[in-house]
């Protein structure tokens, strides 16, 4: 997948005002700017969220329709499949793009995933929607993340890191009833959040179930209950996902052959890889290239 220099290295300063550290940016979308956002979308190794500020938004959430406006937030997480299918000729965001490094311990990658990813994935749409006042407080956040990101200080790297916590912090808080409403349990996310954090780093060369239930020293049952509760797809689906946004991001961006690419995401041989992306993306891994 792209990670956020690769977006960057992209679309350049016409997206992403400055980068720092290749780690985290922030973006201002107006209508047309944000319609070429899909070109990458599907293959982007980092958490957005963007805060629209002005006009209106429709996307596909998978195969779920959803309208946003102002004062919503729309998430994306590495593997989530969203496409934007039209926007208001008047509209604006504002997005923080933080890439997985900048989650550079345990905690610090709980705190991410819980602000993109629970309650929303359970929610079965990546939209949440803010009263006037926390959108204010969360947009003043991503200004001045922005603002900081271009600046030349001593401090830059501890004040950055800073208001990313801030602002991270906050949307969890703002969460916190929709978490209480749909009763996750602290045990279910925390084992969640553990299988995510296993996933991504797993997902290609370990393609079963048993492999996560192990490592988290849990049953697979237990295990698939959970990730259907939280996600509403099973283990499985989980990671045939990922490993077709991987499959899709190396026949675009790389000279591997099919028979190569199937190779390196551990299918025993060039046709399970074929059969396989035929049934997640309804066509061959050479129509995709060409």
């Amino acid at each position: 997948m792209y990670n956020l220099q690769d977006y960057f290295n992209k679309f350049g300063k016409g997206h992403l005002n400055e980068l720092w550290n290749g780690k985290m940016a922030c973006s201002f979308f107006n209508g047309a700017r944000t319609m070429t956002t899909n070109d990458m979308t599907e293959s982007l190794n980092c958490y957005t969220f963007t805060l629209i500020t002005q006009g209106e938004l429709t996307l596909l959430n998978g195969n779920t329709k959803l309208s946003f406006s102002k004062n919503d937030i729309y998430t994306y997480y590495p593997g989530s499949v969203l496409r934007i299918i039209d926007v208001s000729d008047d509209f604006e965001g504002i997005s923080l793009m933080v890439d997985e490094q900048m989650a550079h311990s345990a905690q610090a990658f709980r705190n991410l995933l819980q602000a993109s990813m629970i309650p929303l994935s359970k929610l079965g749409k990546s939209k949440l929607s803010l009263t006037s006042d926390d959108a204010h407080r969360v947009h003043s956040v991503m200004m001045l993340i922005g603002e900081y990101v271009s600046q030349p200080l001593s401090l830059k790297n501890e004040i950055l890191e800073m208001l990313y916590s801030v602002f991270i912090d906050d949307l969890i808080s703002i969460q916190a009833f929709e978490k209480a409403r749909l009763s996750i349990t602290k045990q279910t996310e925390e084992t969640f959040i553990s299988f995510y954090a296993l996933l991504q780093k797993n997902y290609i060369e370990q393609h079963n179930i048993k492999f996560y239930a192990d490592a988290l020293n849990i049953t697979t049952t237990y295990l698939s209950r959970i990730v259907k509760s939280i996600l509403g797809r099973t283990v499985v689906e989980c990671i045939n996902e990922m490993l077709a946004v991987e499959a899709v991001w190396l026949l675009k961006t790389t000279p591997l052959t099919v028979a190569q690419i199937a190779d390196r995401l551990n299918f025993s041989t060039s046709a399970a890889f074929d059969k396989f992306f035929k049934r997640m993306r309804g066509c061959t891994p050479l129509s995709v290239r060409d």
